[in-house]
């Protein structure tokens, strides 16, 4: 997955992903996307400094395309979708337990995520 750490000018992808990355301090984050990837896919992402990718919640798309480059948000290969209810719970008990949303997603995911989608 070399390909998810390569730079693109934003302009380049269809979309912009909102992503939020559990178990870290980082609220959510913008990467660029195409039209497949919907709101609460669950994709694979890279940040500069790990060797290895992470999975991510897509919190939201838009076509607002910033002026910096983006690396890509890739759909995670089982395709898995949480549905717009869970999204919007997220959100809501984040805000409702003034957490960041990266503390909240990683109380709302379960622990061995990676084990269950490769099932």
């Amino acid at each position: 997955m070399e390909f998810l750490s390569e730079l693109r000018e934003a302009g380049s992808y269809s979309a912009v992903a909102e992503v939020c990355i559990p178990n870290t301090v980082l609220e959510s984050l913008s990467f660029g996307t195409d039209e497949s990837v919907k709101k609460g896919a669950v994709v694979w992402v890279s940040l500069k400094g790990r060797k290895e990718p992470l999975l991510a919640l897509v919190l939201d798309l838009h076509k607002n395309f910033p002026k910096f480059k983006l690396k890509p948000a890739i759909i995670h290969e089982s395709g898995y979708v949480f549905s717009e209810r869970y999204v919007e719970t997220l959100l809501w008990c984040a805000n409702y337990y003034m957490c960041s949303l990266s503390e909240a997603l990683t109380a709302f995911w379960p622990a061995d995520l990676r084990k269950y989608l490769n099932a």
